[in-house]
C-alpha cells in the first residue's frame, strides 16, 4: 500500500517542469484577464458574458465585489461538476478562479485609466481577455465559469454545449438592459465577439507549427542538422520523381518559425539544389508538442 502511494506521489522532473510552467502561465493569464475587466470593462459599465457577466451585473446593480461573486459562483459550479471533471483540469481551473478573485480585489485599489472612447475600451478589454483566456487554455486549464459546465455536461451526458453556451451568453447580456443603456449592451456584444476572435487566433498560434517537406540528395547532412541543431524529429520517405523517374528521399519535419528560417539558411549554404515546401500545421499533438492531456 505504501509503495502504491509513493508511486502516485512520484513526480518526474519533466512533469514538475511542466506544472511549474503552468503555474506561471496561469497566474499571468489570470492577471491579464483581471486587468481587462477592472481597468476597461467595469469603469465603462460594459456588459460581459458567462459567469463574469453575472458578476458584473451583480456589481453594477447591487455593488457586490467581483472578487466575492466570482469565487462563490465558481465554487458552486465546482460542487456540481467536480466528480466528472479531469483532476488536472479541475486543479488548475480552481487555482485560476482563486487567482482571478485575488487579483480582482487587489486591482480595485489601484487608480483606473481615464478613457472616454468606448470603442478603445472595448478593443483593449477584448485583446486582454482573448490573450488571457488563450494563455490559460493552452496549459490545459480554464478560468472557470461556463467552461466548467461545458466540460461536465460533455463528460457526464455526452452533450456538446457550444450553441447552448452562446444562447446563455446572449441572455446574460440582455439582462444588462435592465441597468445599463442599450448602447452599453451593444458594446457588450462587440466585446464578446472581438474576444472570441482574439482567443481563437491566439489558440491557433500557440499550437501551430510549420511543416517542412525537403527533397534532397544530401539526406544525412540535412537529417543531422534537423536533429542535432534544431532538436526536432524528422521522418524520411523514399520517393521517385515523376519528371525524371529518379529515386529521392523526402524528409518531413515540424518546426517553429525561427527553426524554419534557420533551416532555410542552412539549405541555402549547404544544399542549394534542395527542394523545400513549407505549409502550416494548424495543430500538432504528441511528444515534443502539445500534450494530449491538454
Amino acid at each position: 500500500m505504501l509503495d502504491s502511494l509513493a508511486g502516485r506521489l512520484h513526480t518526474t522532473p519533466e512533469t514538475l517542469k511542466r506544472e511549474l510552467k503552468t503555474f506561471f502561465v496561469t497566474t499571468f493569464g489570470s492577471l491579464l484577464y483581471c486587468i481587462g475587466t477592472v481597468f476597461f470593462v467595469k469603469p465603462a459599465l460594459l456588459p460581459s458574458t458567462g459567469v463574469m457577466g453575472i458578476c458584473l451585473l451583480l456589481n453594477y446593480a447591487f455593488g457586490v465585489p467581483l472578487s466575492i461573486s466570482n469565487l462563490v459562483l465558481n465554487l458552486a459550479l465546482f460542487a456540481f461538476a467536480f466528480k466528472v471533471l479531469p483532476k488536472r483540469f479541475s486543479f488548475w481551473t480552481l487555482y485560476s478562479v482563486v487567482a482571478v478573485s485575488f487579483f480582482m480585489e487587489v486591482l480595485e485599489y489601484l487608480p483606473k485609466p481615464v478613457i472616454a472612447d468606448r470603442m478603445l475600451l472595448v478593443i483593449a478589454a477584448a485583446v486582454l481577455h482573448g490573450i488571457a483566456l488563450a494563455v490559460v487554455f493552452s496549459t490545459g486549464g480554464s478560468t472557470g465559469g461556463m467552461d466548467i459546465i461545458s466540460m461536465a455536461m460533455r463528460r457526464k451526458y455526452g452533450i456538446e454545449l457550444g450553441s447552448t453556451t452562446m444562447y446563455l451568453n446572449f441572455a446574460v447580456i440582455l439582462m444588462f438592459l435592465t441597468i445599463v443603456p442599450f448602447e452599453n449592451a451593444a458594446y457588450g456584444f462587440l466585446l464578446a465577439y472581438v474576444t472570441s476572435l482574439v482567443l481563437n487566433g491566439d489558440l491557433r498560434a500557440f499550437s501551430q507549427r510549420n511543416e517542412a517537406l525537403i527533397i534532397t540528395d544530401q539526406v544525412e547532412l540535412v537529417r543531422n542538422y534537423i536533429i542535432t541543431t534544431l532538436h526536432r524529429g524528422v521522418t524520411i520517405f523514399p520517393a521517385r520523381g515523376g519528371w525524371d523517374g529518379q529515386s529521392h528521399d523526402v524528409l518531413i519535419t515540424l518546426l517553429a518559425p525561427r527553426q524554419e528560417n534557420a533551416l532555410k539558411i542552412f539549405l541555402k549554404e549547404h544544399d542549394p539544389k534542395a527542394f523545400m515546401r513549407v505549409s502550416i500545421a494548424a495543430e500538432v499533438l504528441g511528444k515534443g508538442f502539445q500534450k494530449w492531456e491538454e
